[in-house]
C-alpha cells in the first residue's frame, strides 16, 4: 500500500477543544514570510504534539496491528513489544545526548530498523525486512497512535499567503512522515502550497528539536537566502517554551495559537514568559488571516 494511502486510511477529522483564552490581535505589516510549527498548530494532533514527544501513547496492540498491516507475521513475544520499542527510542536519544546535544532528535527510521532487526533475530516476527517494509510499519504505527488532521482555516490561510506573495516555511519537531502527512491531507505538494524549501526546517534532518538554536539559525539562513530579514517573518506556534520564546530570541514576530486545549501550552520559566510577549494571540486561523492580510 502506498504511503499516502496508509495515511489517508488512518486519518480522520479530530476534535478541537476550545480554550477560554481571549485573543490579542493587531494588524501585522511588512510580513514577507510565515513559518509554522506543525503538530498542535497547523495540524490537529491526537496527542497534542508529535508522538515522539509522548511515549505514553505506545501500546502492544498498535505495534502488532502495524506489523500485521505491513505483511509481517507476529509470533508470541517473550516481553511487551512496546517496552522494547521505547527502549530503542531511549537508546537512540542517549547516543545524541552523548554527543553533547542539549535538545537531541533521533531518526525514527533508524530506531525501527534496529528494533525490527531485533524482533526478527528473536523469532518474534517473520517477513521481508526491507527499507520499504520498514517504512510501511512506521506509517502504520504512527498514524494509529497519533492521527492528525488539518486545522480549520489553515488551507485558506496558506492559499491567501500565496496570493499575497508571502512565503511559507516550517520549523517543526518532525520525522519523514510529517512531510507526507501534510502533502496527503492538504492534497498538494509543499511547493504547490507555497512552502519554500530553504525555510522548511525539519528536526530529524538536524539532530536537534525545538527550542534548539540550531533549528532557528537554519531558518534564519534560509530567510536570508530569500532576501528576507527575521523581523519580516512571523513564526506561529502553540507552545511558549518551544515556539514563541526561541522565535522571539531570533527576531521573529510571533503568533501564539491558543485555540485548542490539547496543544495550547504556556508553561515556561515565569521570567522568560514575562520577558517575551507574543506579537499576537489567536484562537482561530481566520483571526490570524485578518491580521496578516
Amino acid at each position: 500500500m502506498a504511503a499516502s494511502k496508509i495515511i489517508q486510511t488512518l486519518s480522520h477529522p479530530l476534535e478541537e477543544i476550545p480554550t477560554k483564552v481571549k485573543p490579542k490581535l493587531k494588524k501585522l505589516s511588512d510580513i514577507r514570510a510565515v513559518v509554522f510549527d506543525i503538530y498542535g498548530t497547523l495540524l490537529v494532533s491526537n496527542v497534542g504534539s508529535n508522538s515522539m514527544s509522548d511515549t505514553s501513547v505506545e501500546n502492544d496492540e498498535a505495534i502488532k496491528e502495524a506489523l500485521i498491516a505491513s505483511d509481517f507475521e507476529v509470533l508470541e513475544p517473550k516481553e511487551k513489544l512496546s517496552e522494547q520499542y521505547v527502549g530503542y527510542i531511549n537508546a537512540h536519544y542517549d547516543i545524541r545526548r552523548s554527543e553533547g546535544i542539549l535538545y537531541p532528535e533521533i531518526n525514527i527510521s533508524d530506531v525501527w530498523q534496529d528494533y525490527l532487526n531485533e524482533l526478527f533475530t528473536q523469532g518474534i516476527i517473520d517477513g521481508d525486512l526491507t527499507e520499504r517494509s520498514i517504512k510501511r510499519v512506521i506509517l502504520n504505527h504512527e498514524f494509529r497512535v497519533n492521527p492528525v488532521w488539518p486545522r480549520k482555516g489553515t488551507l485558506e490561510l496558506l492559499r491567501s499567503l500565496q496570493d499575497n506573495d508571502i512565503c511559507s516555511g516550517v520549523i517543526s519537531t518532525a520525522q519523514f512522515y510529517t512531510k507526507l502527512a501534510l502533502e496527503t491531507l492538504y492534497q498538494n505538494s509543499l511547493d504547490t502550497l507555497g512552502f519554500k524549501k530553504p525555510i522548511c526546517i525539519w528536526s530529524f534532518e538536524h539532530w536537534h528539536v525545538k527550542p534548539s538554536d540550531v533549528l532557528f539559525e537554519a531558518c534564519i539562513s534560509g530567510l536570508e537566502s530569500l532576501g528576507i530579514e527575521s523581523d519580516e517573518a512571523l513564526y506561529i506556534g502553540n507552545d511558549m517554551h518551544n515556539d514563541i520564546i526561541p522565535a522571539h530570541k531570533f527576531g521573529f514576530k510571533t503568533a501564539l495559537f491558543a485555540g485548542d486545549k490539547k496543544s495550547y501550552n504556556i508553561t515556561s520559566r515565569e521570567s522568560d514568559v514575562n520577558a517575551c510577549k507574543p506579537t499576537v494571540i489567536f484562537t482561530e486561523f481566520s483571526q490570524l488571516q485578518n491580521c496578516l492580510l
